[in-house]
């Protein structure tokens, strides 16, 4: 999904601040998508101009104004076309294997370097989901939920790959003595 489809997505369940959108997008999708918090109020904007959601100003005393996004019909249209949309199988991208495709052109030490740092990386990552399972669990509904588990899964087994590899480095490297 874009972002668009993701931001109407919210506001199919009721009308949210930018702030609030941001909050929501970085409970749930931040962590299993490309899109980027830098991403949400050009996105907004533009939907605005297309007729997709209305925007209201809240005066609010000593503090400043506030911008509500309210999601129009043809907003809702186009969200729920863009979910019944078919899923198209994208092919997964992984910065690691393209590195490591080249390893032979590396020390025995880069490559190790290079693959624990990154198997500590996805560790931290990992770590940063289980610390919001509280909040997602308080807010999401079934299916959100349930996104947020196959997002636990999808790291868990990353970062399964990740050490088999530096396993089968480090027996290859033991049998040829370094």
């Amino acid at each position: 999904m874009d972002v668009q489809s993701v931001l109407l997505g919210f506001l199919m369940h009721k009308s949210m601040t930018g702030y609030d959108l941001k909050k929501a997008f970085s409970i749930s999708f931040s962590f299993f998508s490309g899109l980027s918090y830098g991403s949400i109020y050009p996105a907004l904007k533009k939907m605005e101009n297309h007729g997709l959601v209305s925007k209201r100003t809240e005066i609010q005393d000593g503090a400043p104004n506030r911008k509500i996004y309210t999601i129009t019909d043809a907003g809702r249209v186009a969200f729920l076309d863009s979910l019944r949309s078919p899923l198209i199988l994208e092919q997964p991208k992984s910065p690691f294997l393209m590195k490591a495709f080249f390893f032979a052109h590396l020390s025995p030490e880069e490559r190790h370097t290079i693959a624990d740092k990154y198997l500590k990386s996805i560790e931290e990552f990992r770590g940063q989901l289980e610390a919001a399972r509280p909040a997602v669990e308080a807010h999401a509904d079934r299916f959100q939920y349930l996104c947020f588990q196959f997002g636990l899964r999808s790291f868990r087994d990353l970062a399964r790959n990740v050490s088999e590899t530096i396993h089968a480095l480090n027996e290859k490297e033991a049998e040829n003595g370094g």
